[in-house]
């Protein structure tokens, strides 16, 4: 009787082991789900160890965004690493239990399967990031949807469209802030740098003798709808008369145009700012921030429709060629600015005289978009889920995302 009491101790004792054994693992797998990597199933112990010390482990006090790869895995694309404005960003896998947010390139799930098979914290958030126009992803990588970012497993999305949860604009501070600082010395020091050709034969209704260049750089002339119309556009310009200096891999003189001195960089009055794609929302690029504006150039805008540009540039700061019936006309209105310079001034009146919208502006480009997101996840901001990126990244126009070259109204 004594011996069957042992062992009814020890049976239960063993039992019970059993049983803590299971509810320790099940709660375990709630929490999070198993990595793949041998490294990362080490990580989770200690990890958990560390969020049991901490306590509610919320967004909002990790500092690290984890850039989940490079876009494309190409080391030279994507975000910088470093200070974020209060948070580090990294590449670094081994920081993802540390990581408040982890930003996916639409390129960056291709090699993984799904679900998700490494780690996940409930608070972390999983940021969506494109800089690409859907035209270019549909027809230029031919990804017609983003299905491993679907069923919620985005929280937020990352983009340079403004109904983007985060915002992440091609301009940065140093190019209009620091232009706006500099006021009328910054205008007069690029004005001054303006040159003039001679043209003769142009048949029009105003006395010319002179005329200034302008400058576009291109590499992309067929792969998308927008990359053949914009061609056909600056053919129709140069045909009207307008003289247009034409560099890049489409014309098969990339060495000239780095061969040019900074001065004569510097001479072009005007750039197109033509995009590669038609009326996708918000889609503003470095042809318009940097090709342009930095350089003290007014854009010449082909691609985003007016009202966008005019909800994202400051005001006065663009001309477009939606206001113009024909090409011609655009050509013969740019000719006509390089011969009046008070007209020429005025697309730089937003330096000297910011109005309200543009001095808000101004602010709202202070950020990054990463910074802006740090920002977001230290303020913990509200979680939410996107049912469907694909639903998010491809709701766009019909003359974005079509492959038909005639214009669809």
């Amino acid at each position: 009787m004594r011996l069957f009491a042992k062992w009814s101790v020890f049976v239960i004792f063993i039992l019970s082991a059993i049983v803590a054994a299971i509810y320790i693992y099940s709660t375990e797998v709630s929490n999070k789900t198993f990595p793949l990597d041998i490294m990362s199933l080490r990580r989770i112990s200690s990890s958990k160890k560390q969020l049991t010390n901490r306590g509610a482990n919320t967004s909002s006090n990790r500092t690290y965004i984890l850039f989940w790869d490079h876009p494309w895995s190409v080391p030279t694309e994507g975000f910088s690493e470093g200070n974020m404005g209060g948070c580090t960003g990294t590449y670094d896998r081994s920081k993802l239990p540390d990581a408040g947010a982890v930003v996916f390139h639409y390129s960056n799930l291709d090699g993984e399967s799904m679900p998700w098979k490494h780690y996940r914290d409930p608070e972390q958030i999983f940021v969506f990031s494109s800089h690409e126009s859907p035209s270019y992803v549909i027809h230029g990588e031919h990804r017609h949807a983003m299905n491993k970012f679907d069923d919620h497993f985005i929280n937020w999305t990352m983009t340079y469209r403004t109904d983007s949860d985060v915002f992440a604009p091609y301009e940065q501070s140093k190019v209009m802030n620091k232009i706006i600082d500099e006021g009328g010395k910054w205008i007069d020091n690029k004005l001054a740098k303006k040159k003039k050709v001679a043209v003769a034969n142009l048949n029009l209704s105003f006395p010319i003798s002179f005329v200034s260049l302008q400058l576009w750089v291109v590499s992309n002339c067929a792969l998308l709808r927008g990359s053949k119309m914009r061609m056909k556009y600056t053919d129709a310009l140069v045909k009207a008369g307008l003289p247009v200096d034409r560099f890049g891999g489409c014309f098969n003189n990339k060495d000239e145009f780095k061969e040019l001195s900074a001065d004569d960089v510097e001479a072009y009055k005007f750039y197109l700012a033509f995009e590669n794609a038609q009326y996708c929302k918000d889609y503003m690029t470095e042809k318009f921030w940097y090709n342009a504006i930095a350089h003290g150039r007014v854009p010449v805008v082909w691609g985003p429709s007016k009202e966008d540009v005019e909800k994202l540039a400051p005001t006065g700061s663009f001309i477009h060629t939606d206001d113009f019936k024909t090409p011609a006309d655009l050509a013969k209105y740019l000719l006509y600015l390089d011969t009046n310079d008070t007209a020429y001034r005025e697309y730089f009146k937003w330096v000297e005289n910011p109005d309200e919208k543009t001095l808000e502006l101004a602010k709202t480009y202070v950020l990054t978009g990463p910074h802006r997101l740090c920002k977001m996840m230290l303020s913990n901001r509200g979680r939410k889920s996107h049912p469907s990126a694909s639903e998010f990244f491809y709701n766009e126009t019909t003359n974005c995302i079509s492959s038909q070259e005639n214009v669809i109204k």
